[in-house]
């Protein structure tokens, strides 16, 4: 797993997480080319969620606030070295 980093958009399959914004500060999960399909309570929760399923796709993880700024969090994608 490697360190956050940012600069760089999501690729297809990788999975979004991002903060609601209403009073509750809950979070969801959804994939880059999908509508959100799971909300969390916790930001704690929403990465341990969003860490089991990439790790088990081999996609990456980022956070946005406002679906144009992304972070990248969790790096479980594969690097081809065809």
């Amino acid at each position: 797993m490697g360190y956050p980093s940012s600069g760089h958009l999501p690729k297809s399959g990788d999975i979004i997480l991002r903060r609601m914004n209403d009073a509750s500060r809950r979070y969801t999960l959804s994939t880059s080319d999908g509508a959100a399909q799971i909300a969390c309570t916790t930001l704690q929760e929403a990465i341990a969620g969003a860490d089991r399923f990439a790790r088990s796709q081999h996609v990456d993880v980022w956070q946005t606030d406002d679906g144009r700024v992304f972070t990248r969090i969790i790096e479980w994608r594969q690097v081809s070295t065809v």
